[in-house]
């Protein structure tokens, strides 16, 4: 059993401290330019708001996940232990969250809708999930061994099916879930009407905003809600209910 004490410091630690920071504050500022330019919120700066709104996931979903931050990290100021959540809360989550989807996901994005141009015939939900299920997984695992590696957090137990690696034992079920999840999400906002809207938006009725300041908050709106509802069904849930029905008790993870 591995204690805190053990994970020693990390390496690199201002990469995800500082660096997350800065690329997050520069998204930021693309995206106020970009709307200003266009009267319109582009899709960066949907994606930027609606995951750093739900970085307070990562908590719940590492505690059912049994991953264990570095104690080193700076940590939030306004939330300390809390049932349920993993111990350590990194003051850097948020804006980690900000930065990578707001680049990953609109990128993503318009490939599949580049592939939808040229094979019209296939649904753009297959497409996503045959494009960006399998890369979000790819990168997880890359990302998973590295960060384990470079001591920025550990797992306590391991949950389902693992990659053995010169790192260490790692899970695989959640990078497979947030692969799905990907493919799911993006397949969402690349289903587009005539008028490019994009599935959650017509569902939560944003065209029938008029154009202008109520229509772009309904659409950030809409964004946050779907990112939100969508990741907790198939992130959070499954590794909450998956520790809880087939897991155990933990040192690092109370």
């Amino acid at each position: 059993m591995t204690n805190s004490g053990e994970m020693g410091a990390p390496v690199d630690p201002w990469i995800m401290e500082t660096g997350s920071v800065c690329l997050w504050t520069g998204l930021l500022l693309v995206s106020i330019a970009l709307t200003i330019k266009n009267r319109r919120i582009p899709l960066l700066g949907l994606l930027l708001i609606a995951a750093t709104s739900s970085f307070w996931q990562e908590f719940f979903a590492d505690w059912g996940a049994y991953l264990a931050w570095n104690p080193a990290f700076a940590r939030l100021p306004l939330w300390g232990d809390m049932a349920y959540t993993t111990p350590v809360k990194p003051l850097f989550i948020p804006f980690s969250w900000g930065w990578w989807f707001a680049v990953s996901i609109p990128l993503l994005t318009t490939l599949v809708l580049w592939l939808k141009r040229k094979f019209p015939a296939r649904s753009v939900y297959l497409l996503a999930m045959l494009i960006a299920c399998p890369l979000f997984l790819v990168y997880q695992i890359y990302v998973e061994a590295n960060s384990v590696a470079n001591g920025w957090w550990t797992y306590d137990s391991i949950v389902g099916p693992t990659l053995e690696s010169e790192n260490g034992r790692l899970p695989l079920i959640f990078p497979i879930l947030i692969g799905i999840w990907a493919g799911w999400f993006i397949g969402i906002l690349a289903d587009r009407d005539e008028d490019g809207f994009m599935a959650h938006e017509r569902r939560m009725g944003v065209p029938a905003k008029p154009a202008g300041r109520a229509r772009e908050w309904a659409r950030v709106w809409s964004a946050v809600i779907a990112f939100q509802i969508t990741f907790l069904i198939i992130n959070l849930v499954p590794a909450m209910i998956g520790r809880a029905v087939f897991g155990g008790p933990s040192l690092l993870v109370p």
